[in-house]
């Protein structure tokens, strides 16, 4: 008699890879590359505080805030759940084309073929590429109306004028600070849904 090995979910092993860096070498030598950028069904997007946006933290940098300063350009994470979300790979219901930005570490939509406005980059917009190999995968963002099962937040919407994904649930209409015009996001489209970490 055999004994099968069960193999772990595609998601748990996704999971135990979160932050760690690549290698990549020779015989001769061993190098670390850069952070990958945030993987599918993975932990580690968060709300930022100031701006209302949501950005990947587990590159080892907090990106660009539009509410930053000299001193502290950074998004921060105080009073934030921990999100996951899904690549086109990962299958299930929701809109596609949205990307993460190597530059600001947010979340964007490209589905309108626009790169928005980075508060990294300025008017050339979202970045699809981080450091050398890095690139963003395409993901599958739920909305109330569109969703693989009941649950998770609501209030998540897209400004048309940065093409950044931001929450709208504390202040609605008032939300964040956009890095177009620094005055609050473009409550525009339906209301997206994510899901946090049990």
């Amino acid at each position: 008699m055999t004994s099968r090995i069960e193999q772990p979910p595609r998601r748990a092993v996704l999971r135990m890879m979160a932050g760690t860096s690549l290698l990549l070498g020779t015989s001769a030598a061993l190098a670390v590359a850069a952070p990958a950028p945030a993987q599918a069904a993975q932990a580690g997007w968060r709300w930022c505080e100031r701006c209302s946006g949501l950005w990947y933290s587990l590159n080892g940098t907090r990106g660009g805030c539009p509410a930053g300063d000299i001193l502290d350009g950074g998004h921060h994470s105080t009073g934030s759940g921990n999100y996951i979300l899904k690549t086109i790979e990962d299958g299930g219901r929701g809109q596609s084309n949205w990307r993460w930005c190597g530059a600001c570490q947010g979340l964007w939509y490209w589905g309108n073929s626009t790169f928005g406005h980075c508060p990294s980059q300025g008017s050339s917009g979202h970045t699809p590429f981080g450091p050398y190999p890095t690139i963003s995968s395409y993901y599958l963002i739920e909305d109330v109306g569109n969703r693989d099962s009941p649950g998770g937040q609501e209030q998540w919407r897209w400004c048309f004028k940065c093409a950044g994904m931001f929450f709208d649930g504390n202040t609605p209409g008032a939300s964040g600070r956009c890095p177009k015009d620094g005055a609050h996001h473009a409550v525009t489209g339906g209301s997206y849904v994510l899901r946090q970490v049990p």
